[in-house]
This record gives C-alpha cells, sequence and structure tokens, in this order.
C-alpha cells in the first residue's frame, strides 16, 4: 500500500493508513491462497450429500508465479563489486531474498524489502510480507519515500498489533488496539545509520497486480471441469441398472444374476445403464481452449505442446515472447530495487570505511534460467568463432561466460601468456584456438 501525504505521521494518521491497509489485504490473501491452491472450487458444496463432490484445483497460479520467478532470477544475479560488497550480499542470503522478493511481485503485485543492522552492526536485508507494509510518500513528482510503516499482530494478543515506523533517520515501535482505536509508543525512538528511510518497494506493475490475478477467472472454470470430468466418471461407476420388461424380477433373482454374471432376458426385455450422455470431444476442447487462454495471459509458454514449432531454440524463443516482455518489465523494476539496496549498503558501510566507494561503481547483471539451452549454446560457439578470427577479445568471452570480473579475467590472460611462453618448452601444446602471432602461430 503507497500512501501520498504531506500529513504529520502522528497517533491519529498511522491508526487511519493502518485501518485501511487491514481493509485492503483480503485482497492479497486471495491472492496467496489461489497461490497456495486454496481455490473457490475447494469451497463447493452440494444440497444433497450423496452427490459426487470432487473438488480439485488444478493450480496454474501457483505455476505462472513460479515460472516468472524461476525464469527472472532463478540463476542468481551476478555481481562486479568489491569484495566487502560481496561479502555482505552473500551474508544476507542476497539470491534467496530477492528470489522471494520477485516471488511476491508475481502472486501479490509488489515485493518489500527492509533494512536493518543486527546484533553484531551488520548491516542486513530482508523479504517482508506486502500485508504489513505501507510505504508513505510524498506528494511531489518523484513521489519520495519519507516513511515505511510495518504492522503485525502481536503473538500474546490478537486484538494488538506491532507497529513500526521508521524514518530517514530513526524506528519507533508502538502497540496498536484496533477495538479500541488507540495507539501507544513503546520506547524511544531509535536511531538508524542509513541515511534514509531503510525500505524499498518493488511494483510488479503500475498498477500493483499480480501475475496471475487476470486468469482467476480461467483458473476457476477450468477446475469446475477437471472436478465435474471426475464427478461425471464416478456417477458412471454408481450407475443405475435399468431392466425393462422384468417387472417379476425379486431381490433373489438379481443376487444370482451378480452371482452368475449372466442376464436371462426374454423377448421383450432388456438391460441397460442409466447413464448420462456426455459431449467428451466439446469438454475436452473447452479444456485445452481455457488451458491455451491461460498460458497466453499468464505470459508462460505451454513447452509441453511445442506444436508444429518443434522444439529448436528459436521455436522456444517464440514460445517465450510474452514471458520475455513481463521479464524484461520486471527486470527493469528489480533492477531499481538493487540499485537502492546498494545505496543503503553504502551509505551505512561507508561510515567505517570511506574507502568503499558509491554504489554506482557496482556493475551487476541478471541471467535468465537457462530454458533455452540450445540457443545460449549457439551463441557461446559464435562467440568463441569471433574470438579465434580476432573479432572478440578473450578478457570479453571469459567475462561473459566464465563469469568473471574483469581483474580476473586480467589475471587468467596473464597466466595462459606464461605458461604458453617458449621460455617453458609448451609452447608448441597451445591449442590452436590460444594461438597468436607473437607466439609463433
Amino acid at each position: 500500500m503507497i500512501v501520498k501525504t504531506t500529513q504529520a505521521i502522528n497517533n491519529a494518521f498511522i491508526i487511519k493508513v493502518v485501518n485501511e491497509k487491514l481493509a485492503e489485504n483480503p485482497r492479497l490473501q486471495l491472492l496467496q491462497d489461489y497461490y497456495m491452491g486454496k481455490h473457490k472450487i475447494v469451497m463447493r458444496a452440494y444440497d444433497d450429500p450423496t452427490q459426487p463432490n470432487n473438488r480439485i484445483p488444478v493450480n496454474y497460479c501457483r505455476k505462472i508465479a513460479d515460472f516468472l520467478t524461476s525464469y527472472l532470477v532463478g540463476q542468481p544475479i551476478r555481481y562486479e563489486a568489491p569484495q566487502i560488497i560481496l561479502d555482505n550480499l552473500n551474508y544476507n542470503d542476497e539470491a534467496e531474498t530477492t528470489q522471494e522478493i520477485v516471488r511476491n511481485m508475481n502472486i501479490m503485485g509488489l515485493g518489500c524489502e527492509l533494512f536493518y543492522t543486527d546484533m553484531d552492526g551488520i548491516p542486513r536485508f530482508a523479504n517482508i510480507d506486502p500485508q504489513e507494509s505501507i510505504f508513505i510518500k510524498d506528494d511531489t513528482i518523484e513521489g519520495n519515500l519519507t516513511a515505511y510503516i510495518r504492522f503485525y499482530p502481536n503473538a500474546d494478543e490478537p486484538d494488538l498489533y506491532n507497529v513500526t515506523v521508521y524514518t530517514a533517520t530513526d524506528y519507533t515501535e508502538y502497540r496498536m488496539s484496533r477495538a479500541v482505536g488507540e495507539l501507544k509508543i513503546q520506547g524511544e525512538p531509535t536511531p538508524h545509520l542509513f541515511g534514509d528511510v531503510p525500505a524499498i518497494l518493488y511494483p510488479n506493475n503500475t498498477e500493483m497486480l499480480g501475475a496471475f490475478e487476470g486468469v482467476m477467472s480461467l483458473q476457476d472454470a477450468l477446475n469446475i471441469i477437471v472436478s465435474d470430468e471426475v464427478n461425471d466418471f464416478e456417477r458412471f461407476v454408481d450407475a443405475f441398472l435399468v431392466l425393462k420388461g422384468m417387472e417379476a424380477t425379486k431381490p433373489g433373482d438379481l443376487g444370482k444374476m451378480k452371482q452368475d454374471r449372466v442376464f436371462l432376458l426374454g423377448s421383450e426385455s432388456d438391460a441397460q445403464w442409466l447413464v448420462k450422455n456426455v459431449n467428451n470431444t466439446h469438454i475436452k476442447e473447452l479444456k485445452l481452449s481455457i488451458i491455451a487462454k491461460i498460458h497466453e495471459l499468464g505470459s508462460i509458454p505451454d513447452i509441453e505442446n511445442m506444436g508444429s514449432f518443434g522444439t529448436s531454440g528459436v521455436a522456444l524463443r517464440f514460445k517465450m515472447l510474452g514471458t520475455d516482455i513481463a521479464a524484461a518489465q520486471q527486470e527493469r523494476t528489480v533492477h531499481k530495487g538493487i540499485l537502492r539496496r546498494l545505496e543503503l549498503l553504502y551509505s551505512i558501510l561507508r561510515i567505517t570505511d570511506p574507502s568503499v566507494g558509491f554504489f554506482t561503481d557496482v556493475n551487476f547483471t541478471f541471467e535468465r534460467n537457462p530454458i533455452i539451452a540450445l540457443e545460449a549454446l549457439d551463441q557461446k560457439r559464435i562467440d568463441l568463432s569471433l574470438v579465434e578470427r580476432n573479432i572478440l577479445s578473450k578478457e570479453t568471452f571469459l567475462r561473459t561466460w566464465k563469469g568473471m570480473t574483469p581483474e580476473e579475467a586480467a589475471e587468467e590472460l596473464r597466466r595462459v601468456s606464461v605458461e604458453t611462453d617458449p621460455m617453458y618448452g609448451i609452447g608448441n601444446n597451445i591449442p590452436t584456438g590460444e594461438r597468436t602471432e607473437e607466439n609463433g602461430s
């Protein structure tokens, strides 16, 4: 939730925005429920308890959220930064935290991150449930973040909420009673050293909609079709046997028929099952149509059914077009958030180490999850060919395909130069692709 205001953050304001957030949270909880498989179908009930009532959620909502999350950050983001920054990112389990944030973006439409310092004074950052987060911004065009409020139920007293208000200089803890409408401060404000509001908002899109929010009605329809297919099968198993022209048949006769597995029917008699006629072809086409529309609107490919496109890298790229568009939009949001993350880290680390530099000195790149392995392999072969023809530098190749920093790539090339020096007697062992005019190729 974002609140744009110039109003002072006093007790009345905090109570007001927390209550507004609580009123908004059922939507976010519904999205979380659908991700967890708690769909509308599981609540279905019939007046007749003898009727088959299978309730089967076919959870495409989870598939969409997990697929988009894995595609963007399934491979950890690659950083080129001073060792102190890399150590802190590893200490904070940066890859896992980023993945949790992006997953929340895909589920609830936004991700939230909060900074703090642990008992050892080390800066930490963590993923925060969007249902607990309120971002306060000013009313300027830039929409600068002026405060962040986190609240959650008190474990000991369900009617109370723990509320913490973060500003650019400190944070203050409160206890709020929603029933009474009262907010009590818990101690004095505690200063922090981040130099700004230590929270980051990651909106999935301008409207802050979840990745599968637009297909939930299709998801409900698919659940009904699949569940009713099983219901129809169950009804078929329990179908009534209709005996025509056998009015004198008694229960004992039916028992003997079941035992002998034989019907003795006269010329005017008949036996058949009483079943509902179902157009299975129509139902199958309807189900496939809904699944295809879910894939389309959810921006994920139906890789299991490639159709006439085959399974080449080009075909996969064509199928992944919608996913690439969604991932590009998310990447811009996450890129902006990571810059903010680095800025907060640098601001506090610079206090003890002024030589640490600036956050703008850090380079980081996203790597799409290697779903399109064939295409990546083809590109690697092309780049290797460019190196052999002296069109692409070896340093660029090492940085691109080996994940080396500029310093690591330079050191590796220096080692190769030493090892291939004819003075060491191994110059004739240089692979063809590595020979140069200087070493006598």
